[in-house]
């Protein structure tokens, strides 16, 4: 089979192979300074990475106020990348999402509020909804009740998280400190730009000294997301008492009472809230419903440019097992795949709508490889094919099957990691943007723990064995 390439940065990588290659057959003390040469280069290509700043710790603090300006310019953001779909995605696919892009427009006049009641089991939920409704604190509020969250069923979790972020506020109940996974899922809920009442329910069951410590608690575990004014302890549900009177002739009478529920301070708030700040709440509502749009948007996107992309990685991940075969040398195998690598960058970039640059290209070709290093994927990687190869005597084929079937599973790697990445990029607006290294690491780490299952190796190694000996690819650079 013939491979016909007429990529620049492929063709001038395997070209100067191939001359390292003759090089090392009459001239080897020239070969073993242009080893280093290439070995330079790599850690040139590297150094920015290696002497980059630290990156400082993530901020979780509460994310700015939203203002109209901000929704607008996100609605905008999302039309654009809607339109955008229109050349690679059919109509029928975007037409949902153009309609509920236009529907988000009526939020800003609604006048009808929405409040979950979210928490986990026997928090008091149900009660607290009872008498919110009892209450009757306007016409134009519905209050909703979520499944619990913190439970083993994963479908009820996720619909208590959507309802919550689908209303306009939530009231979060908890009947002591918070647990870490009630603090993440706040945590998830304000970056959502959610407002939230977080509330200490059942506070009769405390004594005052008590129930001050576990006020104080809560707002130094929330103090970056939920303000102290909103952190109210309630009492939705309040335990019977008993009542003891002693009587004139020295008995004593003895009954149960139940007590009010202890909820003023909170329809205060609610009140409040939903009168004075409505219109907050409903650009938050817009604001999230927007970007679910624009989840959605890119989910069909992706989709559809994976498919195009995954061809791009098989064609180049077959060139760098030749390329690698027909090259023994360990150090010729490093700068081929260095190039095909690059190669395959500008092509996937392409696919993504992310332009890059011939130095860009090999600046990142070069930071993949020397990623693949540090985090021990070459090695692994190598001992496993190794390995495999001497356990399945009659799969051997040649000296360089090694570093051949490795070459691939490498480039493959690379391929699906650079892949990940771009999926999580911004659609159109910065088409012009530099890798973040530190996020493609992640994703390789990430691809590699899920492509390293003895399975699928064994399955990759045959099929680039049979691509290897059947084939036996002659590349023509044209």
């Amino acid at each position: 089979m013939v491979v016909k390439l007429q990529k620049p940065i492929l063709v001038t990588g395997l070209g100067v192979t191939a001359l390292f290659g003759l090089g090392e057959t009459f001239h080897s003390r020239f070969f073993h300074m242009g080893e280093w040469g290439i070995l330079g280069a790599i850690a040139v290509g590297t150094g920015a990475w290696l002497m980059r700043p630290k990156s400082s710790s993530i901020d979780f603090s509460l994310p700015p106020s939203l203002t109209k300006e901000t929704v607008d310019q996100a609605m905008t953001q999302t039309e654009a990348m809607i339109n955008s779909l229109t050349s690679e995605v059919p109509e029928k696919e975007i037409l949902p999402l153009r309609e509920k892009i236009t529907q988000i427009n009526t939020e800003f006049t609604r006048e009808s509020l929405q409040i979950a009641i979210t928490g986990a089991r026997k928090v008091g939920k149900t009660s607290l909804k009872q008498q919110l409704e009892a209450q009757k604190l306007g016409d134009n509020l519905t209050f909703v009740e979520t499944p619990p969250l913190l439970t083993e069923i994963e479908a009820d979790e996720q619909k208590a998280q959507d309802l919550a972020l689908a209303s306009d506020l939530v009231i979060f109940l908890v009947n002591g400190d918070l647990m870490d996974s009630e603090w993440r899922i706040i945590k998830q809920l304000t970056a959502a730009h959610q407002r939230i009442i977080l509330l200490l329910n059942k506070q009769d069951q405390y004594q005052p000294e008590e129930r001050a410590i576990v006020i104080q608690q809560l707002q130094q575990r929330v103090k970056s997301y939920i303000p102290s004014y909103e952190i109210i302890p309630v009492a939705a549900a309040p335990k019977e008492i008993i009542v003891r009177q002693h009587q004139v002739d020295g008995t004593i009478k003895e009954w149960t009472e139940k007590p009010n529920p202890e909820i003023k301070e909170l329809t205060e708030r609610i009140q409040y809230i939903c009168q004075k700040e409505q219109d907050q709440l409903l650009w938050g509502s817009a604001w999230r419903k927007t970007m679910n749009v624009k989840q959605q948007g890119k989910a069909i996107y992706n989709q559809v440019r994976k498919q195009k992309a995954l061809p791009v990685v098989e064609q180049y991940q077959w060139i760098a097992a030749a390329a690698a075969f027909a090259n023994p040398v360990a150090s010729l195998d490093l700068l081929a795949t260095a190039a095909i690598n690059a190669q395959m960058l500008v092509d996937l970039g392409t696919v993504y709508q992310q332009k890059f640059s011939l130095s860009q290209a090999q600046t990142a070709a070069s930071t993949i490889g020397k990623l693949m290093v540090q985090l021990g994927i070459v090695e692994l990687t190598t001992h496993a094919v190794g390995a495999f190869l001497k356990s399945h005597a009659l799969t051997y084929v040649a000296g360089g099957t090694v570093q051949g079937i490795s070459a691939a599973y490498l480039t493959r790697l690379a391929g699906l990691s650079l892949i990940e990445y771009f999926q999580e990029q911004e659609i159109v607006l910065d088409p012009e943007a530099n890798l973040n290294v530190e996020s493609l690491g992640q994703k390789l780490k990430q691809v590699f723990d899920d492509n390293q299952r003895m399975a699928f190796l064994q399955s990759f190694v045959k099929q680039a064995i049979s691509r290897l000996s059947l084939d036996k690819t002659a590349t023509t650079v044209s």
